[in-house]
């Protein structure tokens, strides 16, 4: 079972190497924008007379 795992691994690991790359730029990228929406809410809130 575990020799089937390995081979099957070793047979994708360029496919697997892409997804997690791209997983990765995908939470980065959520992760700037989240930033991003609560710097210019904060400006937002700041310069409100409300």
């Amino acid at each position: 079972m575990l020799d089937t795992g390995l081979t099957w691994l070793s047979t994708h690991r360029e496919g697997l190497a892409f997804s997690l790359c791209g997983a990765v730029l995908a939470l980065t990228a959520w992760t700037c924008g989240l930033i991003t929406r609560t710097v210019i809410d904060t400006i937002v809130k700041e310069d409100c007379d409300c």
